[in-house]
């Protein structure tokens, strides 16, 4: 099984209407959310650990990853309340985000809340704000510390500004991460925030030094690169027109992740003896699976048998 970790909550995009009102289309988001309902589209054993409300939009967000076929076994319920994140898009479909979750439900997660594995999951992937603010950061640390010798460990440090303005705060945080993590995907607008002027292929190579075994670096229309000890690659980007590019960097994540078990990826060892062939497969299946969700509104993420061709070229 796949394990992803983190928050569950509701988009909102923004529309304006006449006099006063404003207009809100309610969207179920977050990336952990997205990533682990792209890995079931795509035919993964994926499951979900985090904290879920139990107010009426938690239920709906339980609700979605039944219909999803995401595994509620490690889902947290409290009486929290869910967050709600407020979405602009810019002229390119690019999205900016404002977050109303303080104490909610995703984040209000400790030590004590973690799960037991009868069998250790295949990945565990962490990310975005539940991997900086407390409680819940502090658990998914423990849990990674926890289960770093019997699983691969995966992470998108994913910056959001208007959690945490203090980009200080995200980039120690990140390469406090660094060294416990297997694979980690970045997009080139996170290390703009984080370590502005910094080429992204230096950032790379130096959480390679700390520990990394796979980092990899999306440049949005321009495809992605991949980083390993003495090999790089790099993608190029797929022309659609785009509707927006919510759910782009999940949809690449969840991608990633799938295509590595497709490229018989079971443990550390196997992932250090990827070649630069099966790493360049594996940048078309992803990046093509990314392109597919920026035609559409929102995360609407890919199933398998729109990216047949590329997943069987992973073999």
């Amino acid at each position: 099984m796949f394990l992803i970790c983190g928050e569950a909550l509701f988009d909102l995009f923004g529309e304006a209407s006449n006099g006063d009102s404003l207009s809100f289309d309610a969207r179920i988001g977050g990336s952990p959310l997205n990533v682990a309902m792209g890995l079931a589209r795509l035919g993964e054993d994926a499951g979900f650990f985090g904290g879920i409300s139990k107010d009426m939009l938690g239920e709906k967000l339980v609700q979605k990853f039944r219909k999803e076929g995401v595994s509620e076994r490690f889902i947290l319920r409290t009486d929290y309340l869910t967050t709600l994140s407020l979405v602009q898009k810019d002229d390119h479909g690019h999205p900016a985000y404002t977050f109303y979750g303080t104490e909610a439900a995703d984040r209000m997660v400790t030590v004590e809340d973690l799960p037991e594995f009868s069998e250790p999951p295949f990945f565990i992937h962490v990310g975005s704000y539940t991997a900086l603010v407390d409680p819940i950061a502090a658990a998914l640390k423990t849990l990674v510390a926890r289960e770093k010798k019997h699983t691969l460990i995966s992470f998108d440090p994913n910056i959001r500004p208007t959690v945490v303005p203090d980009m200080s705060l995200w980039r120690t945080n990140t390469e406090a991460l660094v060294p416990h993590t297997d694979v980690i995907k970045v997009s080139d607008e996170d290390l703009a925030l984080i370590a502005p002027g910094e080429p992204f292929q230096d950032i790379a190579r130096d959480w390679l030094k700390l520990g990394a075994g796979l980092v990899i670096v999306t440049r949005g229309a321009d495809g992605a690169s991949a980083y390993a000890p003495g090999i790089e690659v790099h993608g190029e980007g797929v022309k659609v027109e785009v509707e927006d590019t919510v759910g782009a960097g999940d949809t690449f994540q969840a991608a990633l992740l799938a295509g590595l078990r497709q490229l018989g990826v079971t443990g550390r060892k196997e992932l250090d003896s990827l070649d630069e062939n099966r790493m360049s497969r594996l940048l078309e299946f992803a990046v093509r699976a990314a392109a597919i969700t920026c035609s559409r509104r929102g995360a609407d993420l890919p199933y398998r048998q729109e990216l047949e061709k590329e997943w069987s070229a992973l073999k």
